[in-house]
C-alpha cells in the first residue's frame, strides 16, 4: 500500500486560519494522510526597509509564524492527530508551490478572509491565488471559509 499524500494546510492570523486548520485536522483524521500546517513569512510585503530593520522585520515575522504554528498544532494534539509545522520565507505563492512540489502534497487547503463569497467565476483574490497555485503544482487546493466551517459546527 502506498504512503497517503500530505495535506498541506497554510495558515495566517485570523479567522480564515482557523476554520481552515480545524478543516484540515478533520480531512487528515477522515483520511488518514499527514497534516503539515505551512507559514510563509515574506517581509517584502511590507515595504523596504534597511539592513538593521529588516532583520528585526524578519525575526519578529518568525516568531509570529511560530506562534501561529504552535497554536495549530496545540489543535491537532487536541484532536489525538499527530501534525508537522513548517516556515518559509520568501514571496507566498513561490513558497508555497515550491512546498507542494517538495513534499508530494495530494492537497492544499487555504482558509479565505470573513465576508469573500464563493464566486463562479473565481474573481475573488483568494480564488485567484488557489487557481495560479494549482495551475503551477497541479496540487488540488480547497478554500475554507470562516461562515462554513460556523455553520458546520452547529
Amino acid at each position: 500500500m502506498s504512503e497517503s499524500k500530505p495535506i498541506v494546510c497554510a495558515t495566517r492570523g485570523g479567522e480564515g486560519s482557523h476554520a481552515v486548520q480545524i478543516a484540515a485536522i478533520r480531512q487528515a483524521k477522515e483520511t488518514g494522510c499527514p497534516l503539515v500546517f505551512l507559514y510563509v513569512t515574506d517581509p517584502s510585503s511590507l515595504g523596504s526597509f534597511e539592513g538593521g530593520v529588516l532583520t528585526a522585520v524578519r525575526k519578529e515575522l518568525n516568531w509570529m509564524g511560530e506562534t501561529l504554528l504552535r497554536t495549530a498544532q496545540r489543535r491537532a494534539d487536541d484532536a489525538q492527530l499527530h501534525s508537522e509545522v513548517r516556515i518559509r520565507q520568501g514571496n507566498v505563492r513561490e513558497e508555497i508551490s515550491h512546498f507542494l512540489k517538495e513534499h508530494d502534497a495530494g492537497l492544499l487547503l487555504l482558509g479565505t478572509p470573513r465576508g469573500t463569497t464563493a464566486n463562479v467565476f473565481g474573481d475573488d483574490a483568494v480564488e485567484k491565488f488557489a487557481q495560479s497555485i494549482m495551475d503551477s503544482t497541479g496540487v488540488k487546493v480547497g478554500l475554507i471559509r470562516p461562515e462554513t466551517e460556523e455553520a458546520e459546527a452547529r
